[in-house]
């Protein structure tokens, strides 16, 4: 597999809100593609199986788009503040329990992550254990390919049968009751499969995603102590900090595939990409572009520049769920440095995850203190 890397951050949001440039494999991708040269099972299933908003293009990814837009809208974000703050609160509680030398990425941000995504679902009792099951398996950092396939698998049956029970008992206050009623409305229902496939994206494109978030910013200010004095105990220091994280790192840097179905110059450098040709925009290289960042590597929360980064995306397919990942983790990041303000990192060497679709940190050993 061959594609261009594109790292300019101007060419990027040109080719990101460009309607010759497309993520539908269907209608654009190739015939035939190799699993094994994707490095990430969950991610090649998204962007060739099934039909959701990162895969679509033109009406179709309006279709599909625009009813999980809505169900995500500022109503839904302002219902989940307390459930997030229970659920964040319930988590520290477990660390304040067990010992003071932890993991910050098993045992807080991809629990908070996973308890978000459950309650923003509506998940039925019934079904947990099945979902906890596959989830289980298909974040695991060590799985195998084979594994995260049955994971996956796993995770399409139990969001088949919360469809199933939406569809039966309608008005549910949940965003699988949301998304229904949004694209009813619009006149253009969307199919069991379809709103199945719509949840499957939510849940992995966010809790991975937003793991990796709370993660970094955690290291972020345990590594920068004038940056956490500023952002613990300020609402918008805390958020200033999280957007200069982002840019910085930001957790999704390149989610390929995207095809060229027509030229597209760009006007700074002349250099044209061809109809036929594969893109990946590397979002991540976006936040760190010189031409826009001053000193970019430097971690600055007083920065200008902080939020123009990419980190959610650009254009059509910028990212719903960004006002609900931004809530989470700085609620996350926050709570934590309150009950724990003198947590200190116990290795300054942490391996970061594997390939470049994803950044972020394999494991963040701490010594919690208050």
């Amino acid at each position: 597999m061959t594609a261009r890397l594109v790292l300019n951050r101007d060419l990027v949001k040109l080719l990101s809100s460009s309607p010759h440039v497309s993520r539908d494999w269907g209608r654009h991708g190739p015939a035939h593609e190799d699993k094994q040269d994707v490095p990430w099972y969950w991610i090649w299933s998204l962007e060739t199986a099934g039909q959701n908003a990162l895969n679509s293009y033109g009406d179709a990814h309006d279709r599909l788009r625009t009813p999980i837009a809505l169900a995500l809208a500022r109503r839904r974000v302002d219902a989940m503040k307390p459930v997030i703050e229970e659920i964040v609160s319930a988590a520290l509680d477990t660390l304040a329990d067990g010992p003071s030398t932890v993991d910050l990425v098993p045992l807080y941000a991809l629990p908070v992550a996973h308890q978000v995504v459950i309650r923003l679902l509506g998940m039925p009792a019934e079904l947990l254990p099945a979902f906890a099951a596959a989830a289980a398996g298909l974040f695991a950092t060590g799985a195998s390919r084979e594994e995260m396939a049955s994971s996956m698998q796993g995770i399409r049956e139990v969001l088949a049968e919360l469809v199933a029970l939406r569809r039966a008992q309608p008005g549910g206050d949940d965003l699988v009751s949301d998304l229904i009623r949004e694209a009813d409305k619009d006149g253009r229902p969307l199919t069991a499969d379809e709103l199945r496939d719509q949840l499957l994206l939510v849940i992995t494109a966010g809790v991975e995603t937003t793991v990796h978030a709370i993660g970094t910013l955690l290291v972020d200010l345990m590594t920068h102590d004038g940056a956490r004095s500023q952002a613990t105990g300020s609402t918008e220091a805390m958020a200033d900090a999280l957007e200069e994280s982002l840019r910085r790192q930001s957790p999704a840097a390149a989610v390929p595939t995207r095809f060229m179905i027509e030229d597209v110059t760009d006007p700074v450098s002349g250099v044209t990409l061809h109809a036929g040709e594969r893109v990946i925009l590397h979002l991540g290289a976006a936040g760190t572009d010189p031409d826009v960042h001053e000193d970019p590597d430097t971690f600055d929360i007083t920065r200008d520049t902080s939020r123009h980064h990419l980190a959610f995306g650009y254009g059509p397919h910028f990212c719903p769920g960004a006002a609900l990942a931004r809530l989470e983790i700085t609620t996350a990041v926050s709570r934590f440095f309150e009950r724990f303000p003198a947590t200190r990192l116990t290795s300054t060497s942490l391996e970061p995850v594997e390939g470049f679709i994803l950044t972020g940190h394999k494991s963040i050993p701490v010594q919690l203190a208050r």
